[in-house]
């Protein structure tokens, strides 16, 4: 499988696993952010920051 049809099913499993949830926010089709405590933690699916096609939690963030 290309590193495209993978990010096209990891965005679609992101998507079904935090729908509702207000802790996650998409910030563009590739980049997510997860509110945890007082932490924020991102989410890219670019495949060229992370070297594959699959996404990868890459930094945190102290509010």
């Amino acid at each position: 499988m290309s590193a495209k049809a993978d990010q096209k099913m990891e965005l679609e499993a992101l998507h079904s696993i935090y729908e509702g949830d207000e802790s996650c926010q998409e910030l563009s089709p590739a980049a997510f952010q997860y509110r945890i405590a007082e932490y924020l933690k991102f989410l890219y699916l670019d495949s060229q920051a992370t070297g594959s096609g699959l996404s990868h939690w890459v930094r945190f963030e102290h509010l």
